[in-house]
């Protein structure tokens, strides 16, 4: 057995104090120093807020209300500077109101002016008229045609016949159409047959036509026989797939006439394809233009464009001096 003393009850015993969680108050520590750091602010640190509560007196912060000045509707806006006077009433205006107005209704202003005419709208209008009376002088029809040759073969259908204003010289090696006809009925007749024309026992109209225009027969039947072969051309665009023709014998763009095959006027009968060829030498050339050899007149009637000229130009004058010469036995 021991002899020391029993043990105390554990409710009886002191509590203890663990070291860990030793009260500042139960330690004797030094005094502490101050530190320099300590009057740094940390600008981390959450401040608190202020909760200080202010007067805050509405009438010294409320503006007082702006008047408003009413300004007339029907106040016409002048553009115009204004005068001495007149600035003068303004300001003083503004001064005894003392407010900005705070609604103006939308001035009315004046329409726009044209101070000067419109000649270059009246300039580009002259020119497409006079454009416009071209191509219908050109064409004599509302339709228009622009395809190589159309311009030049275009005829024209006055109410009477045109002719030049006076006598037109001939350049030397040139030759002209007009004149009265050198051959008779039976020797255009003769010339048709040779070449197995449907045309064939039309002579007398070529002779009076040719008379009544003023232009030699003989051109004409020789522009007939370098366009189709008088008709006879298996490639010609005046032969129909029926059989019969257009009894166009100098192949007359359409252009706007009222009946057409193809590219080129279609006729009722040879008369009609014969007076046209001659109305369109004699208005449209002689009369219009101004020329009347063969050398002037085929640049312009077959272009270079779709036709070798010189050599049209050759076979005329060959096949009329050819039939002059022999009489067309």
């Amino acid at each position: 057995m021991s002899d020391s003393p029993p043990e105390e009850p554990r409710e009886n015993r002191p509590a203890r104090r663990d070291r860990h969680f030793v009260q500042d108050a139960d330690l004797h520590l030094p005094e502490r120093r101050p530190c320099p750091l300590d009057r740094v602010s940390d600008p981390f640190a959450v401040r608190p807020a202020v909760t200080a509560q202010r007067r805050v007196v509405v009438g010294d912060r409320t503006p007082p209300a702006p008047r408003i000045l009413v300004v007339p509707a029907e106040e016409p806006l002048d553009d115009a500077p204004k005068g001495v006077a007149a600035i003068d009433r303004d300001l003083l205006l503004d001064e005894l109101v003392g407010a900005t107005p705070l609604y103006r209704p939308a001035p009315t202003r004046r329409p726009a002016r044209t101070d000067g005419f419109p000649w270059l709208l009246l300039s580009i209008c002259v020119a497409s008229l006079t454009i416009l009376l071209l191509f219908w002088r050109e064409s004599d029809s509302p339709r228009f045609c622009f395809a190589p040759g159309c311009m030049a073969r275009a005829g024209v259908a006055p109410a009477e016949v045109v002719t030049a204003p006076g006598p037109l010289p001939t350049a030397p090696g040139q030759h002209s159409v007009l004149g009265p006809p050198t051959m008779s009925a039976q020797q255009i007749d003769r010339v048709l047959a040779q070449w197995g024309s449907p045309a064939t026992g039309t002579g007398a109209s070529w002779v009076a036509l040719g008379a009544r225009y003023g232009i030699d027969p003989v051109y004409a039947l020789a522009f007939f026989v370098h366009e189709s072969g008088a008709g006879t051309a298996p490639g010609w665009a005046g032969l129909k797939s029926g059989g019969g023709t257009t009894h166009n014998v100098g192949n007359i763009i359409c252009a706007g006439y009222p009946t057409c095959y193809g590219r080129f006027r279609d006729y009722g009968s040879w008369e009609e394809g014969i007076e046209d060829w001659y109305r369109l030498i004699a208005v449209e050339y002689v009369g219009g233009r101004g020329v009347h050899t063969v050398e002037e007149i085929i640049p312009i009637y077959a272009p270079s464009v779709e036709n070798n000229v010189p050599a049209y130009v050759e076979t005329v004058n060959r096949l009329v001096a050819e039939w002059r010469a022999s009489g067309a036995r």
